[in-house]
């Protein structure tokens, strides 16, 4: 280190905007990292925070309003719900379509069927008998183009509350 030199005011003002350039660069990098990893993360918390919801491979939603006890409902077990369903308003309650506590009336499906919109399906898998969920059902997974005349309009998303009473 011995044979140190002053530097001239030239050398000073050039070595200065050397660093000036060079702390911009890295603070530039630095902001466009953090500010990325905050929008992914920010991102993915609204998602993963969809309040609860869980997504089925199939594109349903759903989240447990009340665990069951018990075994879980699989595949080819008998599943006998009540259920009230909406159309669906940007993923809430629109106009109810059908209330089956209101009818009076259980509704019993063999889970994997096609007897029932596949949503359902997708919808019960892992629930106990005792059990609720509200499921957000895309429209491939409900009714689809066709819909139901005078009830459920075409490529209508739907939103139900499915309560488990037995597994057989």
């Amino acid at each position: 280190m011995g044979n140190m030199q002053p530097m001239n005011k030239n050398e000073e003002k050039k070595s200065d905007n050397f660093n000036n350039c060079f702390m911009e660069d890295i603070m530039s990098r630095l902001i466009l990292y953090v500010g990325s990893f905050l929008l992914v993360w920010g991102i993915t918390a609204t998602s993963l925070a969809q309040k609860g919801f869980v997504q089925t491979p199939h594109g349903v939603s759903y989240k447990e309003l009340k665990i069951g006890q018990g075994a879980e409902a699989q595949l080819g077990d008998t599943a006998t719900i009540h259920f009230v369903g909406w159309l669906s308003n940007n993923g809430k309650r629109g106009k109810e379509i059908y209330n089956s506590r209101k009818e009076k009336k259980e509704v019993s499906f063999v889970i994997g069927t096609d007897k029932i919109i596949q949503g359902w399906n997708d919808g019960v898998i892992g629930m106990k008998a005792g059990g609720s969920r509200l499921l957000r059902i895309p429209p491939e997974q409900g009714y689809g183009v066709k819909g139901v005349v005078d009830v459920i309009p075409p490529n209508a998303p739907l939103v139900f509350i499915v309560e488990l009473i037995r597994i057989e």
